[in-house]
């Protein structure tokens, strides 16, 4: 079992689309402070990746649509949860096939990648908690 030290909580969003830019200052710059010994670099990266996920193919894309990010920390352990606004087709899934052609299909394939875990948690209102961790 984990026993996370911090916990942070934040929804982001606009009035108009959520800027995926502005999600990721927000969540460095409260990383900064604290995480000292992880990749915030990798972390950077997920981080985009999984809200660019939720703006291209849920509600949290629609004009006042957002995401809601939870940032836990243990001592050795850092993991995001980025939970969109619902209204997709299908859940967050790495693509069967894709080519080195193909403008899309990659983002999860790079969380799967730098993530020490990741996983999809669907919830009962039809919102996706996309989450990763990193370890020290």
């Amino acid at each position: 079992m984990i026993v996370w030290d911090r916990e942070r909580t934040e929804r982001m969003c606009s009035s108009g689309t959520l800027d995926v830019r502005d999600v990721r200052t927000r969540v460095l710059r409260g990383l900064t402070r604290c995480a000292d010994g992880f990749d915030l670099d990798d972390v950077d990266l997920m981080v985009c990746e999984i809200v660019t996920n939720a703006v291209q193919h849920t509600a949290s894309g629609r004009p006042g649509g957002g995401v809601r990010v939870t940032v836990l920390m243990s001592s050795d352990r850092l993991r995001v949860e980025i939970r969109d606004d619902g209204g997709s087709q299908g859940s967050p899934a790495i693509p069967a096939r894709s080519s080195a052609w193909d403008e899309t299909g990659r983002g999860l394939l790079l969380v799967s990648r730098l993530a020490d875990r990741w996983g999809v948690l669907r919830g009962e209102d039809g919102q996706h908690t996309v989450w990763f961790e990193v370890v020290r």
